[in-house]
């Protein structure tokens, strides 16, 4: 067993960044169009447990709190500075921070290295005056950041979620905005957001490494352009996915990609071939694009991880089933060969006509307590490491299901399928849970309101659901391949051995 990772000497400066007493607000504005202004807003709106130090030459008051002149006339050492500052500026403004005392700071500014030659002179200078000082510095170029242990929401978008189990770091700030505006809207809570930006100081393997041991993070969330320094990165990596999963996304793959990274965030975004063999070494879960990442993240949250690559298709209708098999191939996972017990337990539930091996298609003559049994036989089989389960109907009430039309869907006909849909639900967590095998759901039932609420209540019970199987196929791939990841590390402890 990987014991959690020793944090460096960055350790308590990372403290100050992520559980402030106090914060300084550099560059705070009374004009609410203004940066300054936006995010001071979300700091007090967000409930921040700390004390705020708003920081104008021209204010003496802004949104209700004292503002004060300088860094050097604040009555205390903020624990964190924000700066909302013209570029020109943040060097002189990081050496007040400095003689201040001040160990973490997070700069949103733009207008560095991502613009060009003289930015990134101006970049350097203000990393070169961070380390002398001694201090710590997220961005430049950033939206900001999120900790909800002490409600920090020191960030541009408002983004005001309850606390959970998803840490997220982001080159991008729209993109880290969208990861975390999904996850708030599913009622998934987040740990820790970092909208890194350039980078210049604190890389992503310093947040990886900061993540690895914080015990509010169980799921790491990536979006990456590209690295600084690319060995360290894959050395913290391979420290990191031992204990806790992450998932990258990563954009400039392409010529046209890497270049508007490199405009973006000054980021190198390097060989996609290279990228791809360090995620297979170090475990990371690579993603392709924004579902992706959220549909392995949710899964891994709700799941266990399969034992290998073997895999049950249950099907209500034959085309659905062979475009599963088709995605498991490709994906590289295996449609299991179930076992001649199994068999003969499918023989005695389903029709005499139904397919007679995986997929196994239900044939439209299996309903509710049967679709049960068939679910709980084929994650029972010694073959079959997951199931792939596509389609819900024959699950339900028929009544329900068949008496349900575009007319009807309000009042107690939405109540009444949700119940179903909970309950049934419900049984198949269940399931996982006694057989410690997943359950991946694709269905769509045709109608956007009771798609909308199937996929949520599936969230809710654990058991995740995607439009069509080659999503499913996707997520389930993904957990096989760090499941086997995770297995080789330590194969004596792997369910296999």
């Amino acid at each position: 067993m990987v014991g959690l990772i020793a944090m460096s000497e960055k350790a308590p400066k990372f403290e100050l960044l992520f559980n402030p007493g106090s914060l300084a607000l550099i560059g705070a504005s009374a004009n609410p169009y203004k940066w300054g202004a936006i995010i001071l807003s979300h700091i007090i709106n967000g409930g921040f447990k700390g004390k705020i130090y708003p920081v104008n030459p021209r204010e003496k008051e802004i949104q209700g709190l004292t503002a004060y002149p300088s860094v050097a006339a604040l009555p205390e050492v903020p624990d964190l500075a924000v700066v909302v500052i013209p570029p020109s500026s943040v060097p002189a403004v990081l050496e007040d921070c400095g003689r201040k005392g001040i160990k973490a700071g997070v700069i949103v500014t733009a207008g560095f290295a991502e613009v060009g030659a003289d930015g990134e002179k101006l970049e350097q200078e203000m990393v070169r005056i961070a380390r002398r000082e001694g201090m710590i510095l997220v961005g430049p170029n950033c939206f900001g950041i999120i900790s909800t242990a002490c409600k920090l929401f020191s960030i541009m978008p408002p983004l005001f979620s309850l606390p959970g189990p998803f840490g997220i770091i982001s080159q991008s700030g729209n993109v880290a905005s969208s990861i975390a505006s999904k996850l708030i809207s599913k009622d998934l809570g987040i740990s820790k957001l970092i909208s890194s930006g350039n980078e210049a100081d604190l890389h992503c393997e310093d947040y990886l490494e900061y993540l690895a041991g914080d015990k509010d993070t169980k799921i790491i969330l990536s979006y990456i352009e590209g690295f600084r320094d690319g060995r360290r990165f894959l050395e913290v990596a391979k420290r990191v996915t031992p204990i806790k999963p992450i998932v990258m996304l990563k954009a400039g793959y392409t010529a046209a990609g890497a270049r508007a990274a490199k405009s973006h965030t000054a980021a190198l975004a390097g060989s996609d071939v290279v990228f791809a063999s360090a995620c297979k070494q170090a475990g990371i879960i690579r993603v392709r694009d924004m579902d992706e990442l959220f549909n392995v993240g949710t899964a891994l949250l709700c799941l266990p991880l399969p034992r290998g690559k073997r895999v049950a298709i249950l099907t209500a209708g034959g085309g659905w089933g062979v475009l599963g098999a088709d995605a498991c191939a490709s994906a590289g996972l295996n449609v299991a060969r179930l076992s001649e017990e199994t068999m003969a337990e499918l023989n005695a539930i389903l029709p005499s006509w139904w397919s007679h091996g995986n997929p196994v298609d239900m044939v439209a003559g299996v309903f509710q307590e049967d679709v049960m049994k068939t679910v709980e036989v084929l994650l029972r089989c010694t073959t079959v490491d997951s199931l792939m389960l596509l389609n819900l109907v024959p699950a339900l009430p028929q009544n329900i299901v068949f008496g349900a039309n575009k007319s009807s869907l309000s009042g107690e006909a939405v109540r009444t399928l949700d119940d179903a849909l909970s309950e049934v639900l419900a049984r198949l967590a269940a399931l996982v849970n006694k057989h410690h095998k997943p359950i991946i759901l694709a269905w769509e039932f045709g109608f956007e309101l009771i798609d909308a609420r199937l996929r949520e209540v599936a969230y809710q019970k654990g058991i995740p659901c995607y439009p069509l199987p080659d999503h499913a196929t996707a997520v389930l791939s993904s957990l096989a391949r760090y499941a086997e990841y995770r297995a080789n590390l330590n194969p004596a402890s792997s369910p296999q051995a």
